[in-house]
């Protein structure tokens, strides 16, 4: 196992890590759920760098997501190849990821700042997730540079570029945004394989849930209000979409640039 905790401008290089084995528990709510234990933690970290950090086996789901962060400000990962990438309790600042491949469970985020993935290749079924047990939360941007996505390890999945989910019934304690901005400047999705009558990624899901995006709710979850789009391509051929909620995609601003 690899900790760190409490400390600033840490560097982990060159290091192995290993995927854990699932097991299953009764949960809170008496039904099964799957748990695991991680290999990599960080929590209250300020510059945080991993570099050519690597595992096998990173699209076996019968391994527990390989790394877990909290409270963290500047995370780089940079030619790293690992099963997953989550900042649980927030990541604020810089979250760049570049030239690493990410493995089943994918990049998960909340926080605010800038999130950056360039030069690489994701296999989640998003291309990125934010974990809604914390609001999906990102006040920020995120910019995709020059990267490739392969959904769910190329299983027959809908992909949703961005996954959200925020209903504004429950108050986490702080306002939860949708980032305020995605630019997209170079990604390929390799939808080769896809579920019966596909008819081509979204970018967003419905971040509001069942009820209408104009209902007036408690603790409403600010969306987001523009995304920039250029050189993005699926091997399915199929252009992507906005979001299954017809409301929500008529409020977000989409910028195609040639």
């Amino acid at each position: 196992f690899l900790s760190v905790s409490r400390c600033a401008n840490v560097v982990l290089r060159d290091c192995f890590v290993t995927g854990h084995k699932t097991y299953t528990t009764i949960g809170s709510a008496g039904k099964p759920v799957t748990m695991g234990t991680y290999d990599l933690t960080a929590d209250a970290v300020v510059n945080l760098t991993l570099s050519g950090v690597r595992m096998e086996n990173i699209c076996d789901p019968t391994r527990w997501g390989v790394i877990g962060t909290n409270f963290c400000k500047n995370i780089l990962l940079e030619n790293c190849v690992l099963s997953r990438m989550d900042t649980h309790q927030g990541v604020s600042g810089t979250y760049t990821i570049r030239g690493t491949t990410l493995g089943h469970a994918g990049l998960n985020a909340i926080g605010r700042g800038v999130l950056t993935i360039e030069n690489s290749t994701l296999n989640g079924r998003a291309f990125v997730s934010l974990r809604s047990d914390y609001g999906s939360t990102w006040e920020g941007r995120i910019v995709i540079r020059n990267s490739r996505w392969i959904p769910g390890c190329g299983a027959p999945v809908q992909p949703h570029l961005l996954n959200a989910n925020n209903d504004g019934e429950h108050d986490f304690g702080y306002p939860c945004f949708m980032p305020t901005e995605i630019e997209i400047d170079g990604l390929h999705i390799d939808d080769t394989k896809h579920p019966k009558d596909y008819r081509g990624p979204f970018l967003f899901t419905d971040p509001n849930g069942a009820k209408p995006a104009a209902t007036a709710r408690p603790f409403p979850y600010r969306l987001t209000e523009k995304i920039t789009v250029r050189n993005l391509t699926t091997a399915s051929g199929l252009k992507p979409r906005l979001s299954p909620d017809r409301e929500f995609a008529a409020q977000v601003k989409l910028v195609e640039l040639p």
